[in-house]
């Protein structure tokens, strides 16, 4: 990956873009592999470090992987032996996590140290470890690693304090070998939840309450996993940086493929901030505003407005007139694109989880870098829209998420560049 990314912003963006499949729905799919044998073909996996760090951990368990293209991944984990996960393939990735529950679940044990990623705040394990623990698992916790065991989970009731994604997707794949029935309340709703209780579904599992806060999971002792073929779900993230980019500078954007049914509150907002929207069954065109209108967005779970598009979004409540307020409700760092923005002209102001926006009508070009995957991504769209060249740093976490970027933009009428320094 490029060192960094030079945009000759201020120009309009028009044509299509096709984003790629969904590394957040794809990452738990891999996982879930390990709960039975035999193979299983992934289609849509884009070539993403995240992707790549799951590939290697599950090459490290024994599971045979092949690339079998840029896009297509095929798994077997019918020979699957190790149990642990060390902290070197772990440090980097938060979906680490995501391989407990199927060790536990398919061998009685796991081991593995507290996962990484990106420095966006706390966001803690305390829903899958109480899950675990309701279906019967041991858990061990030492400042660094987590160890589970269990002789064969057991069905339970479960309630969710909070709707973790990753908590449900690890309550869900421990449900599918756990003796009996499991309930799971206040589930997370994202549609990544729901595509992998789809693939879930392929390997013979018994789900239902798809789509909703309640889950009711039929376990079984095994999962005979017959040849599989699974189409993973586009990237919604992606979707919505490239509507956001369509709203700023779209003349026009169209966006696909997507099921707009997905982005109702994103495409709500754009609605409101006067971006015109031509919805269909799927893909988005979008056509930008000659100056957007402020308004006030407060994170959630989904079907809130996503954090993960809060940053995108802040560029164009930048560029709006009158005064925006960004309320964080989900992770409390999730502002690492503030600085840079302010570089760049934007009148920010951050009280606590609380970004205050003064919209002003342009953007200057600037020297900027990313903090965090989402950020990167926002000072992308801000050196777009910018009036000069911008020099973009932090290139390395966009390589974790958002696959041939550059090469996207480009085809849109973007001047960008790469450069090693």
């Amino acid at each position: 990956m490029p060192s960094v990314i030079v945009i000759d912003g201020g120009q309009e963006v028009t044509g299509e873009v096709q984003v790629s499949g969904s590394k957040n729905a794809g990452l738990p799919l891999m996982a879930a592999t390990l709960l039975g044998t035999g193979p299983s073909t992934l289609h849509g996996l884009p070539p993403v470090s995240d992707i790549k760090n799951m590939d290697s951990i599950l090459q490290y368990l024994s599971a045979d992987v092949t690339q079998v293209s840029d896009n297509l991944l095929k798994i077997d984990s019918t020979d699957a032996t190790s149990l642990s996960v060390p902290v070197q393939l772990t440090h980097s990735l938060r979906a680490s996590i995501l391989f407990l529950s199927p060790l536990v679940a398919r061998f009685g044990y796991a081991h593995q140290s507290f996962p990484g990623g990106c420095s966006i705040g706390t966001r803690p394990v305390e829903e899958h470890i109480k899950g675990l623990k309701q279906l019967g698992a041991r858990i061990i916790i030492t400042d660094t690693h987590i160890e589970a065991y269990a002789a064969q989970l057991q069905g339970a009731t479960i309630h969710m304090e909070t709707p973790s994604v990753t908590g449900t997707m690890n309550l869900i794949m421990a449900s599918c070998l756990a003796l009996g029935v499991t309930h799971i309340h206040n589930a997370a709703r994202e549609p990544e939840v729901s595509d992998l209780i789809d693939f879930l579904v392929r390997m013979g599992v018994e789900i239902h309450g798809t789509g909703t806060d309640h889950l009711l999971i039929h376990g079984r002792s095994t999962l005979p996993l017959s040849p599989c073929q699974y189409h993973i779900m586009e990237d919604r993230i992606e979707v919505g940086t490239f509507l956001i980019l369509g709203a700023i500078c779209g003349n026009p954007l169209t966006v696909y493929p997507c099921h707009p049914e997905q982005h109702a509150m994103l495409i709500k907002k754009l609605k409101a901030v006067g971006a015109r929207v031509h919805i269909s069954s799927n893909f988005v065109t979008i056509r930008k505003v000659k100056r957007p209108l402020a308004v006030d967005i407060i994170t959630g779970p989904y079907p809130a407005f996503p954090t993960d598009l809060q940053p995108q979004f802040m560029v164009l409540l930048c560029l709006a007139q009158g005064t925006s307020h960004v309320i964080e409700s989900i992770f409390e760092r999730q502002f690492g694109q503030c600085f840079g923005l302010q570089v760049m002209g934007a009148g920010i102001r951050v009280c606590e989880q609380t970004a205050i926006i003064s919209g002003v009508e342009k953007l200057c070009a600037a020297l900027v870098s990313g903090s965090d995957l989402r950020a990167t991504a926002s000072l992308i769209l801000a050196a777009v829209a910018g009036r000069g060249r911008s020099v973009v740093g932090g290139i390395e976490y966009l390589d974790r998420g958002y696959y041939n970027l550059e090469r996207k933009l480009a085809k849109i009428g973007v001047i960008v560049e790469s450069l090693d320094i």
